[in-house]
């Protein structure tokens, strides 16, 4: 280090203006290694600046071949666009009803359009929710959407069937089924089994409709067992299928008084106290048989489908007063079918269906009836309330004489209503079910016979018969 003596403070300055000299040099190089950001450039100017092999020369040309393939697919789905507008008119061409200067022909609707745009799945035996409509879903398009047979069970023997005080303390939907229950359900899959069967059904094919009441359930559970899993293809819970709503908690001797009034009311239209009438039964069966009914038509129960209810007694007897369409008279005739008992509606032969074995104008309910043999589980009903048609049926100008009693045979264990009349009954009276039937009984609600004889043939072109409570 020279320093170089001077007056006053020149030899510091000297000193100190040689120690800051190599501190300056590195700045300098710092300067130079590390530019500031004032002085950086961006990848676009170094690319105008680097060399034909920087990174930056190399994401440049990336970019113009994404971009280059792009376009290409742009034009290859403009193409692609074009040739499907074209196909697309030239089938509408050729499918296309001849149009007005309004729009579409007045012959052809908007359905039928869209029928002939679409096409028909129904025509494959295929569901077609279109059809699922009140306006077209009551009259099928083709036999095979509609199910082989339709199967109504009452669950099988209850708890509340066996002690009428399980109501007092058990709400009447947690009601179970007794052992003897359980055993009835199960011989009621086998005999449902074993129908099918006999007509030769090479596929069984199973849909459940079941009220969600816990003896129904348990009902279709046991029903189900004769099956295997493959052959149920669907299982429904429908509240509308549950018992009539005789109230709350029942207390016992208040409900023993209130059917004694219903008898004297009329049975189907007494509401019982917080619960319901049968015509209140009947208002929420109507809305189950529409959706029912443009089910089938739409094809949800197609190729050879069989449908099964499990319901309860009364709600199985309103059913068929729905579907046959029986005055309030016939219905008063008909008696709960034993627990647990296949009630059967069989398809109409095709030939049967309508004129010239047309059935396009038909509804679908005119094409089942019930099975002869199912006669003998409904007592009271008879061989002209068996099946539907198109035609009002004539009402009776004179009323029948009224019936004494229900009529009682050792086959059928008949309800709560015909045991609460035996138990109004003095003590030295014989029951009921050793009496005979009241004539004014057998010429109101004959008793169906097994056989179909030709006087039963008769009986059933005859008008309905019309019933009346006892007063």
């Amino acid at each position: 280090m020279n320093c170089t003596p001077g007056g006053g403070g020149g030899v510091k300055r000297a000193c100190t203006s040689t120690l800051q000299a190599p501190n300056t040099k590195i700045q300098h190089r710092r300067e130079r290694r590390a530019p500031s950001k004032h002085n950086r450039c961006t990848p676009m100017e170094a690319s105008t600046n680097g060399g034909a092999g920087s990174p930056a020369v190399n994401l440049e040309e990336q970019v113009k071949e994404l971009r280059s393939q792009v376009l290409k697919q742009q034009e290859l789905l403009e193409k692609m666009q074009h040739q499907l507008s074209q196909q697309q008119q030239q089938q509408q061409q050729t499918s296309e009803p001849p149009k007005t200067s309004t729009g579409w022909s007045p012959d052809v609707s908007p359905f039928e359009a869209q029928r002939i745009g679409i096409g028909d799945r129904r025509l494959a035996g295929l569901y077609d929710a279109r059809f699922h409509s009140t306006a077209t879903g009551a009259i099928p398009r083709d036999f095979r959407v509609l199910p082989d047979k339709i199967f109504l069970v009452r669950h099988a023997e209850s708890e509340g069937n066996v002690n009428s005080a399980t109501y007092s303390f058990t709400p009447d939907s947690q009601v179970s089924l007794t052992e003897r229950g359980r055993q009835q359900a199960r011989e009621a899959g086998l005999k449902i089994k074993a129908c099918l069967e006999a007509e030769g059904c090479s596929k069984e094919r199973l849909f459940f409709y079941t009220s969600p009441y816990r003896r129904s359930l348990e009902t279709y559970e046991h029903i189900a067992a004769a099956f295997p899993p493959e052959s149920i293809i669907g299982v429904q819970e429908e509240v509308q299928l549950r018992e009539q709503d005789f109230g709350n908690f029942q207390d016992a001797e208040g409900k023993k008084r209130e059917k004694a009034d219903r008898l004297r009311f009329g049975r189907f239209y007494y509401r019982f106290p917080d619960g319901e009438s049968g015509a209140d039964v009947y208002d929420r069966l109507t809305i189950f048989e529409d959706h029912l009914i443009r089910d089938i038509n739409a094809g949800r129960f197609a190729n050879g489908t069989t449908l099964v209810l499990v319901s309860h007694g009364l709600a199985i007897r309103i059913l068929l007063m729905r579907w046959f369409h029986w005055t309030v008279n016939q219905f008063m005739c008909v008696y709960n079918p034993p627990n647990s008992e296949p009630v059967v509606l069989e398809r109409v032969p095709d030939n049967n269906a309508g004129m010239d074995g047309a059935a396009t104008w038909m509804h679908t309910k005119a094409l089942y009836r019930l099975s002869e043999s199912s006669l003998k589980f409904l007592p009271g009903c008879t061989l002209d309330m068996c099946s539907s048609d198109h035609m009002p049926r004539p009402l009776p100008l004179k009323p029948l004489p009224t019936p004494t009693s229900p009529p009682e045979s050792p086959r059928h264990e008949y309800d709560s209503e015909s045991q609460l009349i035996q138990q109004q009954q003095p003590q030295d009276q014989p029951p009921r079910q050793q009496q005979e039937p009241s004539p004014e009984w057998e010429a109101a609600c004959p008793m169906p016979s097994p056989k179909v004889d030709t006087q039963s043939k008769k009986q059933a072109e005859a008008p309905p018969l019309q019933f009346q409570e006892p007063a």
